[in-house]
């Protein structure tokens, strides 16, 4: 699965398609939640009202912010933490970050360095709980929960070259004991 595909079609899930510049907290947003417009000709600057889009031109903005979060992700919780990890729990972690401008919980973090899908979980749903009173907090739970369910079906973080260490370990065993055996 590419991470950068299903990451994009999970915003577009959580995030409205908007074609014209609307102000949402903190900023004019437009195409799926964001702040910044791609251009026609690729480049792309902050939204400004009156602003417009078209889907196209969205989802050329959300691949290229989709990368962006990645790299600000792995950043705050480090590669080493982060590689292991399945796609489908990356998707659902850059999901939050583009939602809340990075990691921000430090408890999110403590639990992707403990490599566990279930632990990233809890952490997910723990500490954003109270987040965004008002109007918005019921969305952002449900979206929490739709975020850390997937987490929890995911394959748990692999161990990259595990299979090579232990070959590394029993190698000289096997060698040694083969030939003390044809003596």
């Amino acid at each position: 699965m590419d991470l950068y595909l299903y990451t994009a079609d999970i915003l577009k899930k959580y995030e409205r398609f908007t074609p014209v510049a609307t102000w949402d907290v903190n900023a004019y947003r437009l195409g799926y939640g964001s702040d910044t417009i791609t251009l026609d000709n690729g480049t792309y600057r902050k939204v400004v009202q009156g602003d417009k889009t078209t889907i196209p031109n969205a989802t050329k903005d959300l691949a290229r912010r989709v990368r962006e979060f990645e790299k600000k992700v792995i950043k705050r919780v480090g590669a080493d933490y982060w590689n292991p990890l399945d796609n489908i729990v990356k998707g659902q972690l850059i999901s939050m970050a583009y939602n809340y401008g990075n990691i921000t919980k430090d408890a999110i973090i403590k639990a992707i360095h403990q490599q566990d899908n279930n632990a990233i979980a809890d952490a997910i749903i723990k500490s954003t709980y109270n987040d965004n009173p008002g109007i918005y907090q019921k969305g952002l739970r449900i979206r929490r929960k739709k975020e850390a369910d997937a987490i929890r079906k995911a394959p748990p973080p692999h161990k990259p070259n595990s299979g090579l260490k232990t070959l590394l370990i029993l190698l000289p065993i096997l060698f040694f004991g083969y030939k003390y055996l044809t003596k």
